[in-house]
């Protein structure tokens, strides 16, 4: 019997330092502008973050706790979908993000856990991290140092 793979693993390097990429984690201002348009943090260990996103098809929520949080290195979540990908409830799950820092680049190492839903898992394998890394890239990349 073959083992079914429940993670998602994504990784990119971002035009930025680690502390401004690691801030953008936790800090709800910049949540919103990369991640999700509405959003609340408390960027620090117990802290709880909640994002949303509306679309035609309803409100995709994820609401987590920041487990581990190591400045402009390491992140562990909590992560708990509630949406339309997952209709028969929440999809608790845990996210890593480790950032190696590279000058004035940062490759960042996105590792989400315990995807067992497989429709969830199968949005999240078709991009949705590689959408939102795009998307911070570009949010930092605009950004004066």
């Amino acid at each position: 019997m073959n083992a079914i793979d429940e993670s998602v693993t994504q990784v990119r390097t971002l035009e930025a330092e680690a502390d401004k990429v690691f801030t953008a984690w936790i800090d709800a201002a910049q949540l919103q502008g990369w991640l999700a348009p509405i959003a609340e943090a408390d960027g620090r260990v117990g802290g709880h973050f909640r994002l949303e996103v509306r679309t035609p098809e309803g409100s995709h929520v994820v609401a987590g706790e920041y487990l581990e949080l190591v400045p402009a290195r390491r992140i562990v979540m909590s992560w708990v979908y509630e949406g339309p990908m997952v209709p028969t409830g929440k999809e608790p799950t845990r996210v890593e993000v480790e950032f190696r820092p590279s000058g004035t680049k940062t490759e960042v190492r996105v590792h989400h856990a315990g995807l067992k839903d497989p429709t969830y898992r199968a949005a999240i394998r078709q991009g949705a991290w590689t959408e939102a890394l795009a998307q911070l890239d570009s949010l930092l990349s605009r950004r004066p140092s």
